[in-house]
């Protein structure tokens, strides 16, 4: 039974916490064998990818040795407890965190009220000007000694703190009119700005003033910074950078799948992936590393910074000013389907494939005998299997197909002066059909079957076979009761998706209607 104290501890840290801790009073003596990993899994309760993982730790430790044709030895009672001893360490580390965190939320939740208030009374100092009055305009030199030389106006949260807006910098013989959050002051630059007169002492204040005592907002990213320091660490050693080059660490909008975080180093902007919980069972990062080796150097997307195919950590250059393809806007979806038969005329090849059906039973494997939420799961799972010869029948070669090439997926961004679109997120991508990419298209958009039958002639350019249109029909059928089914095993893990999870499986009830129906009459002509 494992020690409750170790609950703030990663599983597989807990198991081979409760291993030495036998070790430690013999319970495993030295030089004898530890239990196999099936039955560790099965003591446990947890897969043998788990078990494996905590037995490699301690052999990390010297505690343990795994030896081949052998097994798993105990090498050292003393290593044992010397691990035991790390983990109570590591177990207030753990503690001391977890209440920092508790209280940077006060903090944060005080501090929230505080600037809002400020920003009311900044608003309520604006008095609007008649409109024959001229605008005030000031000045302020950047001063040599300034610690705020070399920041960005967003760093400096410069309307936030002072009220004032930056109209204007000037820097020798040079101007930079309406400045964006990123430009950066330099020493003896000359901020020309507007606002209420008692901005300008703000102003003054602000680059006369300890950056650290100065404004609230600079705490915060102080407070920021403790708080995502695990995280801070792993891209500065991606990146060869250190922990305080790295500035603007934020949590992006939670995704379905990871947790993605924007931040700033040495000038550039990035996105941090880690993946989300469960992600383990859905994805092969190894996989998805090989089809970003197969897409490199086609244009289809920017190339990854880093990517790990062990744990799924991912860098990518952020692209500002980009927005995803409105689904019901014609021009965006025929640029969409452009790039789609582009990418599948390329023919690219990786190593393995994205089985739909086998993946509907798989997903539903993961729930571990728990009952779906829809009564008629048992029979609209036979009915969406039973759609599986017609697809084999009439499906084409398999060349690498994303699978999840939904509109918010494609990217539509502005490289000088030219507008450029790109497919991002290939986690799922593998040897398919690359007609299943339309059906993930059209079902994600919630179409109904007008805007599919649109959506199939702009792929296909008009040219579309009566079979092939059906076959799509099923692949609609089999995708929503996958993801559907996708959903489910995130359901088991306390994640819900609420109408997205429903549409899924209503689309599968009825988009098998509609593919049985067409295939009816496929049978009768012939």
């Amino acid at each position: 039974m494992m020690d409750s104290n170790t609950d703030l501890l990663p599983q597989y840290m807990r198991i081979a916490a409760d291993i030495a801790a036998k070790i430690a009073a013999s319970d495993y003596e030295v030089e004898h064998r530890l239990p196999g990993k099936s039955t560790l899994s099965s003591a446990y309760g947890v897969s043998q990818e788990t078990v494996r993982k905590a037995v490699n730790l301690l052999s990390e430790m010297g505690v343990v040795s795994i030896r081949e044709n052998v097994g798993t030895v105990v090498l050292s009672a003393d290593a044992a407890k010397h691990y035991l001893e790390t983990i109570r360490i590591r177990k207030e580390q753990f503690s001391i965190r977890d209440q920092l965190r508790s209280m940077f939320a006060d903090y944060n939740e005080l501090g929230n009220k505080i600037l809002e208030m400020s920003e009311s009374l900044i608003s309520s100092a604006s008095v609007p000007l008649p409109a024959d009055q001229a605008v005030p305009m000031y000045e302020m030199t950047v001063p040599e000694n300034s610690d705020k030389v070399n920041l960005s106006v967003g760093d400096l949260r410069f309307w936030q703190c002072t009220g004032a807006t930056i109209v204007a910098i000037k820097r020798g013989q040079s101007i930079n009119l309406s400045p964006g959050p990123y430009a950066v002051l330099r020493a003896g630059d000359v901020i020309v700005y507007t606002g209420p007169s008692g901005s300008r002492r703000a102003v003054q204040q602000l680059f006369t003033s300890g950056r650290t005592q100065n404004t609230l907002y600079l705490i915060q990213e102080q407070i920021n910074t403790a708080v995502h320091m695990k995280e801070l660490t792993l891209v500065a050693e991606i990146l060869g950078a250190r922990v305080g080059d790295i500035s603007d660490f934020v949590a992006m909008e939670k995704g379905m799948t990871n947790h993605s975080y924007l931040f700033s180093c040495k000038g550039n902007r990035y996105i941090l992936r880690i993946p989300g919980e469960g992600t383990v069972n859905l994805i092969n990062r190894v996989d998805e590393a090989q089809v970003y080796r197969a897409i490199a150097g086609t244009g289809l997307c920017d190339d990854v910074v880093y990517l790990n195919p062990q744990n799924g950590l991912k860098v990518t250059r952020f692209l500002d000013g980009v927005r995803t393809c409105d689904p019901y806007n014609e021009e965006d979806i025929t640029k969409c389907m452009a790039l789609l038969r582009r990418f599948h005329g390329i023919r690219l090849s990786v190593g393995h494939e994205f089985d739909i059906f086998g993946q509907i039973e798989y997903y539903e494997s993961l729930w571990k005998g728990r009952p779906s939420a829809h009564e008629n799961y048992a029979e609209i799972k036979g009915k969406i299997l039973s759609l599986r010869h017609f697809v084999e029948e009439n499906c084409g070669e398999y060349c690498l197909t994303h699978i999840d090439a939904v509109p918010d997926n494609f990217l539509f961004h502005t490289v000088n002066g030219q507008e450029r679109l790109q497919l991002t997120d290939w986690e799922y991508a593998g040897m398919q059909d690359p007609h299943v990419d339309v059906a993930m298209f059209c079902l994600y958009s919630l179409y109904d079957r007008r805007h599919i039958d649109k959506l199939i002639d702009l792929y296909f350019e008009g040219q579309c076979e009566r079979k092939t249109r059906v076959k799509i029909y099923c692949y609609i059928a089999a995708c929503g009761l996958l993801w559907s089914n996708w959903s489910e095993y995130k359901r088991t893990l306390g994640i819900e998706f609420g109408d997205y999870a429903e549409h899924q499986y209503r689309y599968a009830e009825k988009y098998y209607e509609v593919a049985r129906k067409e295939i009816k009459k496929l049978e009768k002509e012939n």
